[in-house]
């Protein structure tokens, strides 16, 4: 029997965790309000930077044009002084359009000033609400995982904050490669082609974006080889068909270049999930039962080296038939979350929430569920309410493993 003060001890103890988690809680939604608020002001100094400076930037370089030009027409009235009407109003003009150059020159440089200061004090701010707001999550996660939810907005804001900054867009790209390297093997042909199309079309994204040459570093264009060499192998290694984007002198509006691979990503998914669900209908009374559904193999399509299609054949795919509708909302989800998350230490208890959620509207021997949460598969084990699920990767991973190799010989 526990002694009378270690039984205090303890209360006091819960006590002191108790008032900890509910300071920690009053104290994330101050940091999130704030930091909802500084990435704000960041997104407006961001999009200032990229609209006016370029606009600046030509006035400075008409500038330069103007007064060149001046200098050759002073050299011109030089030759030709004897023929002027009036030399005083010559020297008037001379003087007057010198006046205007400078004068352009000295706002537009003055207005590139105020820019670039208030975008750099529009990034500190942020970065520091970004590290504050990430440090009190991280304790709130230890402390009441079951908050989570409430933060959910501000967990995805994050992402899109990192992107203010200079090459965040490329890091964030980055990391999404990454994370999804593992998964890749097991798509279907349909689904690894969409996939690298908006990758490949984010990256050219970044290439063309206006201020790019301004923030390039040595780290940068690393980080920028490193993402380039890593899609083009990933087009050579599995050959999932032709994407123009791999050419360098192929361009387009990348924006909606994105916007349709994105599309067709969607309907990728959704015409692999139906064809799979399909199958595996029939059998959800064995599912019920605890036993181990086989997945089937993904459909294999025809594989289409970039080298052979002609360079001109630059179509996108045709868009999927009406049939495919959206996919499972929990589904859509995990998948939009698993990117956005840094597991194990970011995010577990929201991952395994919206994990959750998926099992229990698709079951446990979902194939694309299996393909998705397969590199997690160590922060499931042991988790309540995902036991058959755990048991279902173990297997699954060791049928993927069984099929590569017989794929192999």
């Amino acid at each position: 029997m526990a002694k009378a003060i270690d039984q205090l001890a303890e209360l006091v103890r819960q006590a002191e965790a108790k008032t900890r988690a509910r300071k920690i809680e009053s104290e994330t939604q101050q940091v999130a309000e704030q930091f909802r608020n500084t990435e704000q002001r960041a997104r407006k100094a961001v999009e200032r930077y990229r609209v006016a400076r370029p606009a600046n930037l030509r006035i400075l370089e008409q500038a330069d044009t103007d007064e060149q030009l001046l200098k050759d027409l002073v050299r011109k009235l030089a030759l030709y002084k004897s023929s002027l009407g009036s030399q005083a109003d010559a020297e008037q003009l001379i003087a007057a359009s010198q006046s205007e150059i400078e004068k352009t020159r000295r706002e537009n440089r003055a207005e590139l000033d105020a820019i670039s200061r208030e975008i750099d004090e529009a990034r500190r701010e942020l970065r520091a609400a970004i590290d504050s707001y990430r440090q009190l999550r991280r304790e709130l996660d230890r402390l009441q995982p079951e908050l989570a939810a409430q933060f959910a907005a501000e967990d995805r804001l994050l992402w899109d904050a990192e992107a203010h900054f200079p090459g965040g867009q490329l890091q964030l790209l980055a990391n999404e490669i990454d994370s999804g390297l593992i998964a890749y093997a097991s798509l279907g042909k349909l689904e690894q082609y969409a996939r690298l199309k908006v990758w490949i079309g984010r990256f050219r994204f970044y290439q063309a974006s206006q201020d790019r040459d301004a923030e390039v570093s040595e780290e940068l264009q690393a980080l920028s080889h490193r993402v380039f060499h890593q899609l083009k192998w990933l087009s050579r290694q599995y050959e999932p068909g032709y994407i123009e984007a791999f050419r360098q002198d192929f361009s387009t509006d990348w924006s909606a270049y994105v916007v349709e691979a994105q599309e067709q990503l969607l309907q990728a998914v959704d015409a692999c999930r139906r064809a799979r669900e399909a199958e595996i209908l029939p059998h959800r009374d064995r599912e019920a039962a605890g036993e181990f559904i086989s997945p089937p193999r993904p459909a294999v399509f025809p594989r289409v080296h970039e080298s052979i299609v002609s360079p001109v054949s630059t179509k996108p795919l045709a868009p999927a038939t009406s049939q495919f509708q959206a996919a499972t909302a929990s589904l859509t989800t995990l998948k939009a979350l698993v990117p956005r998350l840094h597991l194990p230490h970011e995010g577990l208890e929201q991952f395994l929430t919206a994990l959750r959620d998926v099992v229990e509207d698709l079951g446990t021997a979902n194939p694309e569920v299996l393909r998705l949460v397969l590199p997690y598969r160590e922060y499931i084990n042991g988790e309540e309410g995902l036991g058959a699920l755990s048991r279902n990767l173990e297997r699954f991973q060791h049928q993927t493993t069984d099929v590569q190799s017989c794929d192999a010989s």
